[in-house]
């Protein structure tokens, strides 16, 4: 009986720490092939962004199927995160650029801001995960 109870206790004290965490699922489009893969930063911070892999909450490389990439992330903490990507073409893991510093590899940032004054801001591309909620973010690479 003790180990029922104990059992219980546990299953019902796993599934409350569960519900304060959110999940973010991401989907990337427009990549131009499906050669190489797409590398992400996510950040839940305004400082580092958007290319200080150092600084950035979580990096990863997904897989490219049918010209998209797909993640689904759980356990997500609340808070502010914002999404800065690229088609990694060659896999080497660094964006290409040319002579004065403008991306050659396709690139993009979560809520696709408007790039006219230069790299967006981290309020501009950043969304709010909430507990016991899934947040969409759609990003279109340029």
């Amino acid at each position: 009986m003790k180990l029922a109870i104990f059992s219980l206790f546990i299953l019902l004290t796993a599934s409350q720490a569960k519900s304060d965490f959110g999940t973010i699922e991401i989907t990337i489009s427009e990549t131009s092939s499906e050669q190489g893969v797409v590398q992400v930063l996510i950040f839940n911070q305004e400082e580092g962004w958007p290319e200080s892999l150092d600084q950035a909450w979580k990096m990863m490389t997904l897989p490219i199927e049918n010209k998209v990439a797909k993640k689904t992330i759980t356990d997500v903490p609340p808070g502010n995160y914002a999404i800065t990507v690229f088609h990694d073409h060659d896999e080497d893991g660094e964006i290409r650029k040319n002579k004065v510093g403008y991306p050659l590899d396709s690139f993009g940032f979560s809520n696709n801001p408007s790039l006219l004054f230069g790299v967006p801001s981290f309020s501009k591309c950043s969304k709010r995960v909430s507990a016991d909620v899934t947040t969409q973010f759609d990003i279109e690479l340029r």
